[in-house]
């Protein structure tokens, strides 16, 4: 198999995960937040490459629990302890990833005039603040819809703003 085929195979794979577990878009939109406010810490090239890693981790760690689950769930259609344990192990991984990411941002964002300096800048740009508030409301979307559903809900509102268009011309139609 060339390289090629196998990248695409690889970013199917990526896609697949963020489409259809929610936990993986979990870990994105958290990573999305996290990388977007730490441009407000006076962050090392060295720090950067801690954070990266461990959201690398993190999402690496939820996209093997995946596979597990994936794989057993191919070969195990009644229960079984055994199943079940090897599920329960695989979240665990993710949970010690997680909490090990937890602590590692702990440590890089201890920066209390960061803090200060992110409030300021809200505060300057309350715009910006419904904007946020926008975006934080579309992730909650995003992460407990699923981006197909939040497509399909989309094409539907767009269909029924179309009909509703069609009938009230058909309506001025009439009246002239």
């Amino acid at each position: 198999m060339n390289t090629i085929k196998s990248l695409k195979f690889a970013i199917k794979g990526i896609i697949y995960a963020v489409k259809n577990e929610r936990n993986m878009r979990i870990h994105t939109v958290v990573a999305m937040y996290v990388l977007i406010f730490s441009l407000f810490f006076d962050m090392t090239f060295l720090k950067y490459a801690i954070l990266i890693l461990a959201i690398g981790l993190v999402i690496m760690a939820e996209m093997f629990n995946s596979a597990i689950e994936n794989l057993i769930d191919l070969y195990s259609k009644d229960y079984n302890a055994a199943a079940k344990v090897a599920k329960d192990v695989a979240a665990g991984a993710v949970l010690i990833m997680c909490g090990t990411a937890i602590a590692i941002g702990a440590m890089l964002f201890n920066d209390f005039s960061a803090y200060i300096k992110m409030w300021a800048f809200f505060y300057a740009h309350p715009i910006l603040i419904l904007l946020l508030s926008f975006c934080i409301f579309i992730s909650y979307k995003y992460i407990f819809l699923g981006p197909i559903e939040m497509k399909n809900r989309f094409k539907g509102l767009l269909y029924r703003i179309k009909r509703k268009n069609e009938k009230s011309e058909l309506n001025v139609e009439k009246q002239d």
